[in-house]
């Protein structure tokens, strides 16, 4: 097919200066422009869409090269009818006057206010490459939905184009069979788009959905496993293991609940929120929309006993209209506001004040924090280009776009939950700070600068400095680390080179201080090889396992370490510590517990 289009395009005599307009401003790049009309007027010749959707129209050159190319099309021109971005005032009365003879049709309209494009699917859409970064991001993303084929004008016009337009190439790659690049004047980018993205997603739902129920479809086991938030890190662990800052943040706030009994988990997706509170000793109600979350959840207690299964109880529905346990002392929403509408969000709320205890607490993140992404990401992005960086038009990932149908900010959440409990509290954070602007009294231009937002209602006074320290490890005082213990139970007797397996271990708090794997000096597991008999391979740096949940003092946890083998075989001793990041090792603490096996490595 390109063969075919470069083909026509250098045998073509086509000539749109025959219909161009005398009063165009820019009529001396003609001659230019001649090869640039060619290879449109080829690629509508060999594509011979039947109906074409032009973005972006001015004095209708390309519309007419289409239509003459492709003479039984029906054309729709959208074009703002501007000076803005390279248009022309009233250039659209000179395009529809040289398309007078095909059946064409004009609007004029702002295509970036636009959620879908009129009239359903067509098999060729242009868009004109004449804007900013955003706005060619934008018309793509529509384009896709609604085109068999789309055909980027200007690919090479300028560095933001090319930079956006292959962002949203990356960022939505499953919504393409293939995508070509023609060099030319300004460069062309010719999309062919999946004919099973254009039936499974539908110009509704790429436009963005008004209710979770027109996008349950998305939540499939590809989403949960490869784009959901920490997916890479559940890939590994399979739950048994919390790896994700945000997931750690939502645990430790569980701690306010003083004493463990029910507790919900919404939204609860891979379900590792869900493992990790009956492991820790609650009776979980986890629910979620998507059977494959479902699924994924199950998968997480296979290999434990029943009494650990049976303090669970999954629900494959909506969280908003389930019936909910009589009473519970924690609910936990992570990740799940941003994907209700703001009725379906009203009434989840208005649920859960319901049903939850006087003393209970309600656990919320959301991410992103709209300010953030609204008015400061577009700072950001000025700035780095001030410095010669780049910074993508559109910050949210192809998932975010369809499935993110109500972004909060943290007046939004505020007012939802001061409507049915008594004590709120909402702050923005950050993976590197989740508790930094927790106490503060931050101005609206400090909101706006940390992409997560979190919130704490309850019908009883919130303890808000105690969720500050659950939410922070400072650096521990000299002689509190040789309190804080480390027990192997069992150790193997061999294990593979290279490969990784979980030691069980059991660690004791037995200090003054609250222990945690919390920015910003988070305590972790770890370990270290050394080799014995010979052997050369020594290891110092092993790989970390958080704390799943804070220890306060006197407090014990069980915890699964995650431990890889050395490449080389041979006989080594296996040390097992604590690291306090950017601290020290426990290890090297006169006192500290230094438990050690000899291991086999083959």
């Amino acid at each position: 097919m390109i063969d075919s289009i470069l083909k026509e395009a250098s045998e073509s005599s086509f000539d749109f200066r025959t219909f161009a307009s005398p009063e165009d401003p820019l009529r001396s790049l003609f001659e230019e422009w001649l090869p640039y009309y060619r290879l449109k007027f080829a690629i509508a010749k060999v594509l011979q869409p039947k109906t074409i959707l032009e973005i972006g129209v001015r004095y209708g050159y390309s519309a007419r090269t289409f239509l003459e190319a492709s003479p039984s099309a029906t054309l729709l021109g959208i074009d703002l009818d501007s000076d803005s971005f390279g248009g022309e005032v009233g250039a659209l009365d000179w395009a529809r006057q040289i398309t007078a003879s095909f059946q064409a049709e004009y609007l004029v309209a702002d295509s970036q206010e636009m959620k879908r494009f009129p009239n359903g699917i067509y098999d060729l859409i242009h868009v004109d490459g004449q804007q900013d970064g955003y706005g060619t991001f934008h018309d793509l993303r529509r384009a896709v939905s609604q085109g068999r084929w789309v055909l980027l004008d200007g690919y090479f016009w300028t560095q933001s184009n090319f930079l956006d337009a292959n962002d949203f190439l990356l960022k939505f790659k499953e919504a393409i069979s293939y995508a070509v690049t023609i060099p030319g004047y300004a460069g062309e980018l010719l999309i062919k788009v999946s004919d099973r993205y254009l039936e499974a997603m539908g110009a509704a739902s790429s436009a963005g959905a008004s209710a979770s129920t027109e996008i349950i479809d998305l939540y499939d086991s590809h989403y949960e496993l490869h784009n959901s938030a920490g997916y890479e890190w559940f890939r590994k662990s399979r739950a048994k293991r919390v790896g994700n800052v945000r997931v750690l943040s939502l645990l430790a706030l569980s701690q306010l609940a003083e004493k463990k009994g029910a507790a919900i988990d919404l939204g609860c997706g891979q379900g590792e929120i869900t493992y990790q509170l009956a492991l820790g000793g609650w009776n979980v109600t986890a629910v979620d929309y998507s059977s494959a979350s479902i699924e994924l959840a199950k998968n997480c207690f296979r290999d434990h006993s029943d009494a650990l299964k049976n303090r669970v109880k999954l629900i494959c529905g909506d969280a908003t209209k389930i019936k909910f346990p009589d009473k519970f002392k924690l609910a936990i929403a992570g990740d799940l506001i941003e994907h209700l509408s703001e009725e379906e969000a009203a009434r989840l709320v208005e649920a859960v004040a319901q049903h939850l205890d006087c003393d209970g607490i309600f656990v919320i993140h959301t991410f992103p924090n709209l300010w953030y992404y609204r008015n400061h990401y577009p700072r950001l992005r000025a700035a780095a280009a001030k410095l010669g960086g780049y910074m993508p038009a559109e910050p949210r990932s192809r998932y975010e776009l369809l499935m993110h149908i109500n972004e909060q900010s943290p007046a939004l959440l505020r007012r939802a939950l001061a409507r049915s409990f008594r004590h709120v509290k909402v702050w923005t954070g950050d993976a590197q700070a989740p508790g930094e602007n927790l106490l503060r009294q931050c101005s609206v231009s400090e909101f706006i600068k940390a992409p997560d937002v979190y919130a704490l209602a309850s019908q009883s006074p919130l303890d808000l400095e105690r969720a500050k320290r659950l939410l922070t490890q400072p650096e521990l005082p000299p002689g509190s680390h040789a309190q804080i213990m480390l027990s192997v139970a069992q150790w193997p007797e061999r294990v593979s080179a290279g490969t990784t397996f979980n030691l069980p271990v059991t660690v004791a708090n037995e200090s003054t201080e609250l222990i945690s794997s919390m920015p910003p000096y988070p305590v972790n597991i770890s370990y270290h090889w050394a080799g014995l008999e010979g052997t050369r391979c020594n290891i110092f740096e092993g790989q970390r396992t958080n704390l799943p949940f804070p220890l306060s003092p006197g407090e014990r946890q069980a915890v699964l370490a995650i431990v890889e083998a050395p490449p080389a075989g041979g006989t080594y001793r296996l040390q097992v510590t604590f690291v306090q990041e950017k601290c020290c090792w426990f290890d090297t603490v006169d006192g500290a517990a230094r438990p050690s096996a000899r291991i086999i490595v083959v």
